[in-house]
């Protein structure tokens, strides 16, 4: 016998797969942040390396390309931070 009604959709998992600690500074933040982004830029430039010359790696490189720039950021302002801990200015 065939059912008429499709099973109700799965309810959405509360519990979330990654959280934050509330009392985490921003100094660690950004580094944190930092090393994921490293790990990211890692991951593609290996990948198309691996893949070189196939297609559709176009996307890859333009990924890898944000994501670097993003770790570059991340890691400027770290070094501005420390330094304005260290009683340098931001000029």
């Amino acid at each position: 016998m065939k059912k008429i009604v499709p099973d109700p959709p799965r309810p959405l998992i509360s519990t979330p797969y990654f959280t934050i600690h509330s009392d985490i500074s921003p100094p660690d933040a950004i580094a944190h942040a930092g090393q994921l982004l490293r790990v990211v830029v890692e991951t593609l430039d290996d990948h198309c390396r691996d893949h070189a010359g196939e297609p559709g790696l176009n996307l890859l490189a333009n990924a890898n390309h944000a994501a670097y720039s993003a770790y570059v950021l991340i890691q400027h302002a770290k070094r501005r931070l420390d330094d304005a801990q260290d009683g340098e200015s931001f000029t």
